[in-house]
């Protein structure tokens, strides 16, 4: 069974065990409405959902409207072989169903055995527990406010982590993540792919560094 609450426009789902992590997702939530719309004027999406994510399947199932889900059920084999690849490292998930936005976030437990090797290369490691989930939670939720704008990926993705510094109050992606963009991987556009390679790790964070450092400069 599901625990709803309504948080600064947004309803928070979570499960009993899970409460001490709803507290934090929850306080994430109202301090990301304001930050979002004081640093870019964007209001939340009139239906937005956040979710304490212990496993990709409830989350998917759960969020998604009723009309959907049969849908779901037909791609599960190839939605089940992408989910599970990118739930090794990811720390949250923004899905857009229509009008209907939704965000997912692991708990503690959850984030403290994510994959993060590729990671270090971007991030500067400092930020306690509690911190994690709640800029993680900034992430995801400035996703869910831009998505209607259509942004290029690596705007979308440049403000997201833009506004985990804005969150703390202090720089989070390191200097010496410039680095990566000697590694020869793909890179992310502009003039390249309008989407993140999630099957690369190594790609991927460089993808992110160059949207990160993009966005900042603009």
């Amino acid at each position: 069974c599901m625990k709803k609450e309504s948080i600064a426009g947004l309803y928070l789902y979570y499960a009993a065990e899970q409460e001490e992590a709803a507290r934090l997702v929850g306080a994430a939530c109202d301090r990301s409405v304001q930050l979002v719309r004081q640093r870019w004027d964007l209001a939340p999406p009139a239906d937005c959902r956040v979710y304490v994510m212990t496993d990709w399947r409830r989350f998917l199932f759960h969020s998604a409207p009723w009309y959907l889900k049969p849908y779901l059920v037909a791609v599960y084999p190839f939605l089940a072989l992408k989910a599970a690849s990118i739930w090794r490292y990811a720390g949250g998930w923004a899905i857009r169903y229509g009008r209907r936005q939704v965000v997912g976030i692991k708990p503690a437990r959850l984030l403290k055995i994510s994959d993060r090797r590729y990671a270090e290369h971007l991030l500067i490691e400092d930020r306690t527990e509690e911190e994690r989930i709640q800029t993680v939670a900034c992430h995801e939720l400035t996703h869910a406010f831009t998505a209607h704008l259509k942004l290029p990926a690596w705007l979308r993705e440049g403000l997201a982590t833009l506004a985990m510094e804005h969150y703390l109050g202090r720089r989070i992606v390191s200097r010496e993540s410039l680095d990566t963009l000697n590694d020869p991987v793909g890179v992310l556009m502009p003039g390249g792919s309008e989407k993140l390679n999630m099957k690369d790790p190594r790609a991927l964070v460089r993808q992110y560094v160059v949207s990160y450092w993009l966005t900042r400069h603009i």
